[in-house]
């Protein structure tokens, strides 16, 4: 059996063969595909495990997701089973994207040391 693990440790299991660009989870019915697309979330896919028969086959950071696609599944008797596969697209970040990331969490951090210091100057004044 083969694994997700994503950084919240919320886990699926997976079809057999899956690299990152191809990662197959099946869906029980099609409020699932919802619950597994929500969870590929920005945030989440900064640390991606791939598991297989509870062993660790490869550990990713820097994600990006590319997307998502989803098909019925059919029976033995070619009719749709009610279950669907899903397919997660996810990709290693490039470097300007990482760059981009870097830039962002800089900004981030100025603009919290500029409030601090606004607020004291204004707590300094009254």
């Amino acid at each position: 059996m083969d694994k997700i693990i994503l950084k919240d440790q919320t886990s699926f299991e997976i079809a057999d063969g899956a690299s990152l660009g191809n990662i197959q989870i099946k869906a029980e019915n099609f409020e699932a595909i919802k619950t597994i697309t929500d969870a590929f979330t920005a945030d989440n896919i900064a640390e991606v495990t791939f598991k297989h028969n509870n062993e660790v086959s490869g550990k990713y950071t820097d994600l990006k997701c590319d997307g998502f696609t989803y098909v019925p599944n059919m029976g033995e008797d070619s009719a749709e089973d009610g279950t669907y596969t899903v397919t997660v697209n996810l990709r290693t970040k490039t470097e300007m994207e990482k760059a981009i990331d870097e830039l962002k969490a800089g900004h981030e951090s100025n603009a919290e040391a500029i409030e601090e210091l606004a607020s004291i100057a204004a707590e300094s004044e009254v």
